[in-house]
């Protein structure tokens, strides 16, 4: 598979190249700021003078146990070594809450795994800086080329606030067990399939199961479960970088099967106040026999929750039976950004030391053969191992010239009225809207591109696409 896969990355990063030149823990920690400002300072108080705290928070529970092997062994090592000791802590659904109220109080952590869709906010605020700012960062930097990395995803302002780690692809998943008890031997390949298989499985499971999920409590799963799962049928995930527009309404279509599952009753209930574990548990348990997925799902399905049916990783819906359009968007993943606070450390180069270690190869190479995360520097794949995990390979391997990396989404640097698009899908599929879903999407397209116009053109060109940027499929 390493084989196959290496040719693939290589070309990806001359993808990212034309580019430029223009997710939750099982256990749920609710603390205020001053909760936490105070927790660290007690534990600082514990450790020896020459001893340094780094402390790092994620939401990213699919790999805690690989992370925090990892992390045992380099306080037990290069730490004591170096006079460095890593606190890391998972965050559950709260983490959003919790990190943006942290950092506002400046009581947050040293280094953060940012999010796409509140990263620009915090640069703008000042709450995260760049990685230039600690003292020794030239090493970790020199790693990567700064024409490969993506306005407003990496780069603000000409400077680095977080590096690229891994490629994040969709698919579909389905549970075969329960397309077999239902007399179902296809694939669905289209929406409307999906619909129809949802609605067999959900009749056939008699109650006891149903064909498909939704968790409305974790707004993410909306952008990422449908818009990333529809770009070979759209060419966008809801932000279209070649028009410079918001296009949410292109995905009608689908809005329109998901709300026919809502009624044909095919849609686990309870899914308004479901969160994305919640619902991935279920699926785990062989109560669900439709769900969208991220390639982060494999390592869910296989550590976190791990699955008691016969799970098969399938190739994403299309809208139309003839297929896609598009090309496979994949999404270059940010591991970690630092905060303001941890610019008062006593030595920074320690908060470095510490950022280059998470982003280090060979750490990287087990998450890679465990099926935690595709490596975006092609370089590790040199050496790394085969994996052998389930429907990895489906995830993993891309097809060639049908693949491209998705350009950042300006919707945390701009204003706008009503809604967000997370907040305008949830309550559309709680039936909160009296006008139709193509009015709905109609509507938000035309608050977010207002917002957009009103951006200066300066910053606005880096959220559009080069001429060069290909989406269409060959």
């Amino acid at each position: 598979m390493k084989k196959k896969i290496m040719p693939i990355l290589l070309c990806l990063a001359m993808v990212v190249m034309i580019i430029s030149a223009c997710r939750n823990s099982t256990t749920s920690v609710n603390n205020t700021a001053e909760d936490i400002g105070s927790a660290n300072e007690d534990n600082s108080e514990t450790i020896s003078d020459d001893v340094q705290i780094v402390t790092v928070w994620s939401d990213n529970a699919h790999e805690k146990t690989i992370r925090e092997a990892q992390i045992e062994k380099f306080n037990n090592t290069i730490g004591k070594e170096e006079g460095i000791k890593i606190e890391y802590t998972v965050y559950g659904t709260d983490y959003a809450d919790v990190i943006n109220e942290a950092l506002a109080a400046n009581k947050g952590p040293d280094l953060f795994r940012p999010s796409s869709n509140t990263f620009a906010k915090y640069v703008k605020e000042g709450y995260a800086v760049p990685i230039s700012n600690l003292a020794g960062s030239g090493a970790l930097l020199s790693k990567y080329n700064k024409s490969n990395l993506i306005i407003g995803n990496q780069i603000f302002d000409n400077k680095i606030y977080t590096l690229p780690y891994s490629l994040q692809s969709y698919k579909m998943i389905i549970n075969r067990d329960l397309f077999d008890k239902a007399g179902i031997t296809e694939v669905p390949t289209t929406w409307d399939e999906v619909r129809e298989d949802a609605r067999i499985i959900t009749q056939a499971s008699e109650g006891d199961a149903y064909g498909y999920c939704l968790s409305l409590q974790s707004g993410w799963t909306l952008d990422h479960y449908i818009y990333g799962v529809a770009t070979p049928s759209l060419g966008h995930f809801g932000y279209d970088a070649v028009s410079g527009s918001y296009r949410y309404s292109d995905g009608l279509p689908i809005i329109e099967d998901i709300l026919g599952m809502i009624r044909d009753g095919s849609v686990y209930p309870g899914y308004e106040s479901m969160d994305a574990d919640t619902a991935r548990a279920k699926f785990a348990e062989g109560k669900v026999g439709i769900v969208m997925a991220a390639s982060f799902d494999v390592a869910v399905y296989t550590e976190q929750f791990p699955a008691k049916c016969n799970w098969v990783v399938c190739d994403p819906p299309a809208i139309k039976k003839e297929g896609y359009d598009y090309k496979e968007m994949v999404a270059a993943v940010d591991l970690l950004a630092v905060s303001k606070k941890a610019l008062e450390a006593k030595d920074t180069s320690k908060v470095e030391k510490v950022l280059e270690w998470f982003y280090a190869d060979e750490n990287l190479v087990e998450m890679y053969e465990q099926g935690m995360y595709i490596p975006y520097r092609s370089e590790v794949l040199d050496i790394a191992g085969e994996s052998s995990v389930n429907g990895w390979k489906e995830f993993s391997t891309f097809k060639d010239n049908q693949f491209i990396i998705r350009m950042a989404d300006p919707k945390g640097v701009i204003s706008y009225e009503g809604l967000s698009a997370r907040e305008t899908l949830a309550k559309l599929f709680e039936g909160g809207y009296q006008e139709d879903a193509e009015v709905v999407l109609k509507e938000l397209d035309e608050r977010l591109n207002r917002g957009l116009d009103n951006l200066e053109d300066k910053e606005r060109e880096g959220y559009i696409a080069p001429p060069s940027y290909n989406v269409k499929r060959d």
